[in-house]
């Protein structure tokens, strides 16, 4: 297929029907923007192991309204593994790690070393996280991005939401979609990417407003914002696309903050303080910075880098340093023993 992915596990499409149990609806992890995730067991000694290995596949679905003629699956495949087996970028812990890929005509996917909890999308939906929980994901995603645009030549992901973030069993997050990245090795953005329909909900307004022709690392800076808010207010994560524009701008979550928002205020949920590690500080300090990062100037917004040292400077990591999620946690919202647990 291409140099970069010479290391890598050429799949058959055979072999991700047999691994997904014919990507049969109980291994279905969720829809992405451009396909579906699947959770994969791949047998013993098939790739050299010397134990069965949970995995996961995301297939690229040529039915999908936002894969057309302009953009294929096989350019989206060839360039996610461009940028993976990248030697700057792959081993990264927030970034997931190819195993292998398949580019036949049935089939177009990518197979991931990660035996996933969920995606971020659905444990919010299903409350399944506690404060901590939910700052340590900030924090080490925020530290992803600053890690992206920090490079020699900056990369801008674009296309960030809820659905497109992945959580392993230790509650890391690990960024799995880049249907619009560019910079980097990747490059400029093409005028085929251009066509490619966005999900609003996350997206920059700035952004549109321009007509998508802004491009700068601020925009990844307004999604991390969205998805900050929604963390802490508990507020739905839903990719907003805008085919469907009946849903209207109300139910995103920036516009609902906007509303809600006094100054000096937190937008913290209720049961959230209530949990082990909240302090009142930490409330106002992080909402505050969610709502810088959702201005609609870009200049009015904290660079990336701006966003993890105010995450590092809550008193909650400098209190108990390690914060991990699975560490003295005395509140649950209905997890296993996987994550949490003692």
């Amino acid at each position: 297929m291409m140099d970069c992915a010479a290391k890598l596990k050429e799949f058959t499409a055979e072999d991700l029907k047999a691994c997904t149990n014919g990507f049969h609806q109980n291994n279905l992890i969720g829809a992405t923007q451009f396909g579906k995730l699947y959770r994969g067991q791949i047998k013993l000694g098939f790739i050299g192991t010397d134990q069965a290995r949970a995995v996961t596949v995301k297939i690229w679905d040529e039915k999908s309204r936002c894969i057309t003629s302009i953009h294929d699956e096989f350019l989206m495949v060839k360039e996610e593994v461009q940028f993976l087996t990248h030697p700057s970028i792959n081993g990264h812990p927030n970034l997931v790690k190819l195993i292998g890929y398949c580019c036949e005509k049935e089939v177009k996917a990518v197979v991931y070393d990660l035996n996933p909890w969920d995606t971020l999308h659905n444990l919010t939906v299903k409350d399944y996280l506690n404060w901590v929980q939910r700052l340590n994901v900030l924090l080490q995603f925020a530290r992803l991005l600053e890690f992206l645009h920090l490079q020699d030549k900056p990369y801008l992901v674009l296309n960030i939401n809820a659905s497109h973030i992945m959580l392993d069993w230790d509650c890391r997050p690990k960024l799995f979609d880049f249907g619009h990245i560019t910079g980097g090795i990747i490059g400029e953005m093409t005028t085929l990417k251009k066509q490619i329909p966005i999900s609003i909900g996350f997206v920059d307004p700035f952004f549109i407003a321009k007509g998508g022709s802004f491009w700068h690392t601020s925009c990844d800076v307004f999604s991390f914002g969205v998805i900050l808010l929604g963390l802490i207010a508990k507020r739905g994560l839903e990719p907003v696309c805008v085919e469907k524009p009946h849903l209207g701008l109300d139910c995103l979550v920036q516009y609902w903050a906007k509303k809600e928002y006094k100054p000096n205020g937190s937008l913290v949920h209720r049961s959230l303080q209530e949990d082990w590690g909240y302090v009142d500080e930490d409330g106002l300090a992080i909402t505050e910075l969610g709502m810088r990062c959702v201005e609609f100037f870009p200049r009015n917004r904290p660079t990336i880098k701006k966003a993890v040292e105010l995450l590092e400077g809550l008193l909650v990591f400098q209190r108990f340093g390690d914060a991990r999620p699975n560490k003295r946690e005395k509140k649950f919202h209905g997890i296993g023993n996987h994550a949490g647990g003692t």
